[in-house]
């Protein structure tokens, strides 16, 4: 049996409903008419000052004040690119190979990122508003840089990146028909309980009545009946609006009861606390599989049952231990989001830039690369991907469209299974190779004999 082919459903779990008061036919009623509202911010980002469209950033309160650098519209071969916080880390392993003067031709560019939270980043780029003062870049060397926007200029984005899909920052609204997503790896989001508490499982219907009810008079769900124990984050966290498209209940009308947090390591260091203090059952959050995998000798995740998913609640991972993400990459745990590069199309579906054809070509070359199409040999993309703790395309074998929607299946044309387990230290058992002679089937790819 191939081992990828999952024939059987990974360890799971069941858990009975506990919640009073209510029935499923009334959940599916709230739920068909909740509505999201508009987007807001994220943390260690720019934030908005004012309602005027022409100053819509200033630094966020906790940011360090930075001297004058260079003039970002100098770097050679510049790519601007607001994008979400969370790419940071990924974009500290990528930017430096792509800014190495040895890089032939399209190859060679500067990624001057403009950290903002997701739908900020979709904003800048979809109404091709003046890019905020300073942003971000690295030297071949990996030394991260400051540069600045000269006031007033002309230069416009030339693509975004966001984890969310652009009609989720749109509250329902589609997007303009121009704006293009690009879905690229996936980042695994769940609830999570302290170390001492006994709970394994939560289902879309128990998380729709915690987080639209927040523990109010007869729609409780025990254990988590009190919503000071309740931990999530804010109206425009990524992580919150995502879980929020998965559960029926928009992450912009969760309960004001509940207790929120600015960000996520305040969250992680919330639910650690209460390992000691006996309110440890009662506790619940929301958190990235980056910070709770971090934290597993203080924390665990929860198993999750989706609506209408009948055959129990599953892990992200095979167990409730591994590294595997197995149920993520096979469609059993739908808790996750792609990364989305967004890119302005003409009506051949061809990259277009305001700032002209050759940056437009770059953000071609940039996005191919990013998303797996293409390919240098200087850039183990899944590498970099593995690194921050996020599943690369070459490893999934399912897709969505949108948030919170319907799974379906996908074959990657190169895919990277084997080298995905092995770099987070799961067993494959598959076949090394340096060369496609020594696989009998498939092709050999980072080390190992894959499908393809």
């Amino acid at each position: 049996m191939s081992l990828f082919q999952f024939p059987s459903p990974a360890p799971k779990l069941r858990r009975s409903a506990l919640w009073t008061a209510a029935s499923v036919t009334t959940v599916a009623t709230l739920i068909g008419t909740a509505t999201a509202e508009s987007p807001a911010t994220d943390d260690n980002a720019l934030t908005r000052t004012s309602a005027d469209p022409d100053q819509r950033w200033a630094p966020a309160a906790e940011a360090p004040s930075r001297a004058p650098s260079v003039d970002c519209t100098t770097l050679p071969n510049p790519v601007f690119f607001p994008a979400t916080t969370l790419l940071e880390t990924f974009l500290s392993k990528v930017s430096p190979v792509l800014a190495d003067p040895a890089q032939a031709g399209a190859d060679q560019m500067t990624i001057v990122h403009f950290p903002l939270s997701s739908c900020f980043a979709y904003e800048a780029h979809k109404d091709q508003t003046e890019l905020p003062g300073t942003a971000e870049y690295y030297l071949p060397d990996g030394t991260k840089q400051t540069c600045d926007m000269p006031v007033g200029s002309t230069v416009r984005s030339d693509l975004a990146a966001m984890d969310l899909g652009g009609v989720t920052c749109l509250g329902g609204i589609a997007p303009p028909a121009d704006l293009t997503e690009y879905p690229s790896h996936v980042e695994t989001l769940g609830f999570v309980v302290p170390r001492n508490s006994t709970q394994t499982a939560i289902t879309a219907t128990e998380a729709y009545y915690l987080m639209k009810f927040g523990g109010e008079a007869e729609r409780t769900i025990a254990p988590w009946i009190n919503p000071t124990f309740i931990n999530v984050r804010h109206s425009g966290s990524s992580t919150q609006m995502t879980i929020g498209a998965n559960i029926g209940i928009p992450g912009t009308m969760w309960n004001g009861n509940l207790v929120s947090h600015q960000g996520s390591s305040a969250l992680r260091d919330a639910i650690i606390a209460e390992n000691t203090t006996g309110n440890a059952e009662q506790v619940i959050g929301i958190l990235n599989s980056s910070k709770w995998e971090a934290a597993s000798n203080d924390m665990r995740v929860l198993a999750f049952q989706a609506f209408n998913q009948c055959d129990g609640a599953f892990f992200p991972d095979s167990t409730a231990t591994a590294r595997d993400k197995q149920n993520v990459r096979d469609g059993h745990y739908p808790l996750w989001t792609n990364l989305r590069y967004i890119v302005r199309t003409d009506a051949n579906g061809a990259a277009t830039s305001a700032n002209g054809p050759e940056a437009a070509a770059r953000v071609d070359r940039f996005v191919h690369l990013m998303t797996g199409v293409a390919s240098i040999e200087s850039l183990n993309l899944a590498q970099a991907v593995i690194e921050t703790g996020n599943v690369p395309p070459c490893a999934m074998h399912v897709k969505r469209d949108v948030d919170g929607g319907p799974v379906t299946s996908m074959s990657h044309p190169a895919p990277c299974d084997c080298y995905f387990l092995e770099q987070n230290g799961v067993p494959s058992g598959c076949t090394t190779c340096t060369t496609d002679a020594e696989c009998p089937t498939g092709a050999c790819r980072l080390g190992f004999c894959e499908a393809r």
